[in-house]
C-alpha cells in the first residue's frame, strides 16, 4: 500500500500496489476493506479514479478499482509488447489467482466490461457476480466454442 486518503463521509480511499508474478498493478481501495470485494475494471484511456463517484453509492462493498497495465499509475508494458485484449484477460487471471480470490464480483466499464465478460465466460468458477456498464462483448465465434478457446489461450501462456 502506498498511502491513505480520507474520502467523503469518513470513508477511506487507499492507494494500493498489487503484485502477480513479476507484474504489478496500481489500484484504489474505496470503502471498508471488511466488506465484500467488488473488483472494478475501467474503460479504454481511463483509470481507477473513474470509479470514485460510483463507489460512494456502493457502501455495502469494498471497491478495489485497478489501473490496467499502461493506464493510470500502473506501469506500461515493455516497448516491444502490445495491448491485446487477451493480454488484459491474462492479467486479470494472474491477479485473481495470485491474490487467492474466489467467487470474485467484477464490475467493468466499457473495455473493462469486455475484459470482465471474457474472463467470466472463460473462468465462470472464479466469478460470483458480473456487472457491466456500457459494455458489449466482442465475441464473434459461436458462443458454445468461444469460452473454451479463450480459456485454452490464457492457460497456454503460463
Amino acid at each position: 500500500m502506498s498511502g491513505f486518503v480520507i474520502w467523503t463521509d469518513q470513508r477511506i480511499m487507499q492507494e494500493i500496489t498489487l503484485h502477480y508474478g513479476s507484474r504489478q498493478l496500481a489500484a484504489l481501495g474505496l470503502g471498508d476493506p471488511g466488506k465484500p470485494l467488488l473488483l472494478a475494471l475501467h474503460g479504454w484511456l481511463d483509470n481507477a479514479a473513474s470509479f470514485i463517484p460510483l463507489a460512494q453509492h456502493l457502501q455495502n462493498y469494498y471497491v478495489l478499482a485497478i489501473d490496467l497495465p499502461g493506464h493510470g499509475m500502473s506501469p506500461h508494458r515493455s516497448e516491444d509488447a502490445h495491448y491485446h485484449l487477451v493480454d488484459w484477460v491474462q492479467d486479470l487471471h494472474g491477479l485473481i489467482t495470485a491474490q487467492g480470490w474466489q467467487d470474485v464480483s467484477i464490475l467493468g466499464h466499457s473495455l473493462g466490461g469486455i475484459i470482465a465478460s471474457l474472463y467470466a465466460a472463460s473462468f465462470p468458477e472464479m466469478v460470483k457476480h458480473l456487472i457491466l456498464i456500457e459494455s458489449f462483448g466482442p465475441l464473434t465465434e459461436p458462443e458454445d466454442t468461444s469460452p473454451q478457446q479463450l480459456r485454452d489461450s490464457v492457460l497456454s501462456l503460463k
